[in-house]
């Protein structure tokens, strides 16, 4: 048996799915948008992963089954150029599950996002749409609803905000794109020989 952990880590919001065989157990997220520092962030982040990682620790010493997590690759690029500031935080950032991680003794693999969208979406593309939302991230919530992933990604606490927000049947809301991810890169574990490099 395997349990795969996926996570789109980020300072701002880090959607975490863990996947035993293919199939998601459970999806959720850490919202840190608002605390004021990145070490706060981290913090925060670390706790709730620490939560998640005891879980799956009880569920791997009761099902015998190998347990790995993977993690979006820093990209060094973005469009272009090279952001050092970037490279840094999400390095520490990274360091942080990994160090976690070991803990557990579960190993931490990272995969490119082109790799994951490719094989478990269908495209690596973005897609227009009338809502505002991200369009690099909007094949990707498709996806999640198509496969029975709504209820795990849609978000109804959207306040008074415009931009991303679905009005419908008299209902305001808006999806998670990095609960979406998450889920995805955790399947992505499954796949036939999956393109994944070990983090140290």
């Amino acid at each position: 048996m395997k349990i795969v952990v996926g996570i789109d880590q980020s300072y701002s919001d880090t959607g975490i799915t863990v996947s035993l065989d293919g199939v998601v157990k459970s999806s959720n997220h850490c919202y840190t948008e608002k605390l004021k520092t990145n070490t706060e962030k981290r913090q925060q982040l670390r706790s709730q992963l620490k939560t998640v990682f005891d879980k799956v620790y009880d569920k791997q010493r009761q099902l015998d089954a190998e347990v790995i997590v993977v993690i979006e690759r820093i990209r060094l690029r973005s469009q272009g150029f090279l952001n050092i500031d970037y490279i840094k935080s999400i390095g520490a950032l990274n360091a942080l599950i990994v160090d976690l991680a070991s803990a557990y003794e579960f190993p931490v693999y990272s995969v490119d996002t082109r790799a994951w969208k490719t094989a478990i979406v269908g495209t690596s593309k973005g897609m227009s749409n009338p809502y505002g939302l991200d369009e690099k991230k909007y094949p990707t919530i498709l996806w999640c609803i198509k496969h029975g992933y709504k209820d795990s990604i849609i978000n109804y606490d959207v306040g008074r905000k415009t931009k991303g927000i679905i009005e419908k049947d008299g209902k305001r809301y808006t999806y998670n794109d990095n609960i979406a991810d998450s889920i995805c890169i955790s399947l992505y574990g499954f796949v036939n020989k999956p393109k994944l490099q070990k983090e140290h």
